[in-house]
């Protein structure tokens, strides 16, 4: 997926860009969308619109309807980035991260304070290599199975005859 080019400050359209995709990739149309928020098609096209101020209720709503990451929509936003939001939608990327970061909050309490951002860089940027690392890992191990298998089912397979 290509990037929008949008402005920052342009959320509603950063909003509407990420409802689509996510809705388009499950596969739902707009009215099958509407009838599962209870509203009206035109408010719904209006929500998807990204017209309004962003209506976390709604959101929220969006988010069961289309089994998607309700914390991986509010950052595509924050991100600018809309594919986030259908990337973290089957995985419940952010939805997990928030999991921990409130049990992290309510370990540390006030002690959070005392980290400066270097430690954060540090202990981020650690921790999203670590995913990227994993990320890799899985890709060469799946394109390494299906080679694999490709490979035995051919060999498996009768020769052409004559």
């Amino acid at each position: 997926m290509s990037r929008v080019s949008l402005s920052p400050q342009d959320d509603g359209a950063l909003r509407s860009a990420a409802l689509k995709r996510v809705r388009k990739a499950r596969n739902m149309s707009a009215q099958e969308v509407a009838d599962g928020l209870h509203m009206r098609l035109r408010t719904y096209e209006h929500f998807e619109a990204g017209h309004g101020r962003l209506n976390l209720d709604y959101l929220h709503r969006f988010s069961e309807i289309t089994r998607s990451d309700f914390y991986g929509l509010l950052h595509a936003i924050a991100i600018g980035s809309p594919e986030f939001a259908v990337r973290t939608a089957d995985n419940q990327f952010m939805t997990t991260f928030t999991i921990l970061l409130q049990a992290y909050d309510l370990k540390t309490g006030d002690r959070i304070h005392d980290l400066d951002a270097r430690a954060l860089i540090e202990a981020f940027g650690e921790f999203f290599d670590k995913l990227t690392e994993i990320c890799d890992q899985r890709s060469q191990e799946a394109e390494a199975f299906l080679q694999e298998g490709k490979q035995d089912l051919s060999s498996r397979r009768p020769k052409p005859g004559r």
